[in-house]
């Protein structure tokens, strides 16, 4: 596929779509039909070539290149379980408030996980409160809080032992004249001991964890064993891998990538059909396969449907207080670790937060990377695709889905799916907040 791009031209138009060599170098490298290494190989011979007639490549021309993009995913998939640090062990579902001063701070879960205790953090700070020589707009308010969470928070367990905290992302919001309301994760490692962690075995032997500031009294949160639920196998959304691909990259229908100086609109069909005629040809998809024809006319109206919804129920959430479970439910996959880490219910809106490894993203369309998707059934029998939300990580990752259609206020359990391009697997949920 990449051998026309030897007849470019300088000063002339550049034949074919670099954006589709590297969609395809990264279907390939995804599906297992070609290591990353040799993908790179490829690429880059042509890539020298066009850069020595001096055409420019770039994020608005195709850099001939899985990175970012699939780079990193065989080597993650090869990885042993054991060496896994950020797997769910355990989980607390708050919130639950502590006493910080005049910030209004609230642990909303708590996750054991073999590499140290996971913390998700909401605040409510004043906005007079920040010292008069940090400039609002550079908005340095969560290097400050998140600061003195680690150095006036205590953490200590059932054990006897003191955890140190250490910021891993915070972001805030405004929350009303002279306000600030903030969501952030801290990551509790026990010390000292000169060591940092101390292994799975450790953290499960933690029953609980006890948190508190000078002079106030400590606020405990139980750490549960993992939730008993029944799960199992389960059949992907497509019969083989290569359908599963194209059915994630065919959903995008209009996608533009932008710089400083410039933005450039991709022209999705040619791009999806250039790994649609390359998986054929190797045979990896099916000539009668029906996600061929199953994403014929734009269905843009419908997914900004989805997405206005999305957003309008999110605005309601922060407004109440969503009912929580912890859940730490694993899930049976042989080839990618999965864990629900939990769910979290708030009028029709049902969402859960999703651990999973391998877990690698693109940047950008068509560098995708789709390593694990969610859909659910409800008891009634209504099905609900699952809408990634926030999270992020590589190779191993934790992201939110919430589910679309709504989920009726009817329903008390709901089955969710989880897929990877090989396997897929189930678990029954009870959606919390909701009696019956």
């Amino acid at each position: 596929m990449a051998a026309p791009l030897r007849a470019a031209r300088r000063g002339g138009s550049l034949p074919g779509v670099p954006f589709s060599r590297e969609a395809v170098a990264n279907a390939f490298v995804m599906l297992g039909l070609l290591p990353e290494a040799r993908a790179e190989e490829i690429l880059a011979e042509y890539r020298r070539e066009l850069e020595a007639k001096g055409f420019r490549l770039g994020v608005l021309t195709g850099e001939l290149s899985v990175r970012p993009g699939a780079h990193g995913y065989q080597d993650a998939l090869a990885a042993r379980q054991d060496d896994l640090t950020g797997i769910p062990l355990a989980v607390a579902a708050g919130p639950v408030p502590i006493a910080f001063g005049d910030t209004d701070l609230s642990l909303i879960w708590a996750t054991l996980t073999p590499g140290g205790m996971k913390l998700s953090l909401r605040a409510l700070t004043r906005e007079d409160a920040r010292p008069p020589q940090l400039s609002y707009r550079v908005l340095p308010g969560h290097r400050q809080l998140s600061g003195e969470i680690s150095s006036g928070l205590s953490v200590t367990d059932d054990l006897g032992r003191e955890y140190r905290l250490r910021p891993a992302g915070w972001q805030g919001s405004p929350a009303g004249p002279g306000r600030r309301r903030w969501s952030g994760t801290m990551l509790a490692e026990p010390r000292p001991a000169g060591s940092a962690t101390g292994g799975a075995a450790t953290y499960k032997a933690a029953r609980w964890l006890e948190f508190a500031t000078a002079g106030s009294q400590p606020v405990r949160v139980v750490i549960s064993p993992p939730v008993p639920a029944e799960t199992g196998p389960a059949e992907p959304p497509w019969p083989t891998p290569a359908e599963c691909y194209l059915a994630d990259l065919a959903s995008v229908t209009s996608m533009s990538i932008g710089t400083d100086a410039a933005t450039v609109e991709l022209d999705t069909g040619q791009i999806t059909a250039a790994v649609a005629d390359a998986l054929l040809w190797v045979g990896a998809l099916p000539p009668d396969s029906a996600v061929l024809t199953d994403q014929a006319g734009s269905r843009a109206w419908q997914e900004e449907l989805i997405h206005r919804w999305g957003r309008r129920a999110w605005e309601r959430e922060r407004d109440g207080e969503p009912a929580r479970a912890g859940l730490a439910v694993r899930l049976p996959l042989r080839q990618a670790t999965a864990v629900i880490e939990s769910i979290t219910a708030h009028d029709e809106l049902v969402s859960i937060q999703l651990y999973g490894h391998p877990w690698v993203s693109g940047e950008y369309w068509p560098m995708i990377a789709p390593c694990f998707s969610v859909r659910a059934v409800d008891d009634a029998g209504g099905e609900h695709r699952g809408v990634r939300g926030c999270g992020g990580g590589s190779p191993e990752a934790s992201f939110g889905f919430w589910f679309w259609p709504p989920v009726p206020l009817a329903a008390r359990r709901i089955r969710v799916i989880v897929s990877t391009l090989w396997e897929a697997a189930w678990a029954e949920i009870v959606i919390p907040g909701r009696s019956g």
